[in-house]
């Protein structure tokens, strides 16, 4: 008894495979497409800038920085990080060993 080419294992599997390739093919296409019409599918950016021409008094443009900062509290944070710039070696070591005891706690 003769049995059907087209039932074989290895058939079904080539043209499964052969189909995936097909659909992968296509989207591929659909993609390039898209690809090609990009700049149409974006938004218009509606936003004005402008560049600031700054303060006519340097010593109150100081001023209101130095509020700002104090303000903000960024004078810990920043001497945190004139810390860190000048101390780089020791504040990795630091970060390590915090880290080597966190991790070894949990």
């Amino acid at each position: 008894m003769a049995r059907d080419p087209k039932s074989s294992p290895a058939v079904q599997a080539y043209e499964m495979e052969k189909a995936k390739r097909r659909a992968q093919e296509d989207k591929g296409d659909l993609d390039k497409g898209l690809e090609d019409t990009f700049p149409a599918s974006d938004p218009v950016s509606h936003t004005i800038t402008s560049v600031p021409t700054g303060r006519t008094d340097p010593r109150e443009a100081e001023r209101v920085k130095a509020d700002a900062d104090i303000g903000a509290g960024a004078s810990l944070g920043n001497s945190i990080s004139t810390w860190i710039k000048a101390n780089p070696l020791t504040a990795v070591a630091i970060t390590a060993a915090v880290g080597w005891i966190m991790g070894a706690t949990r």
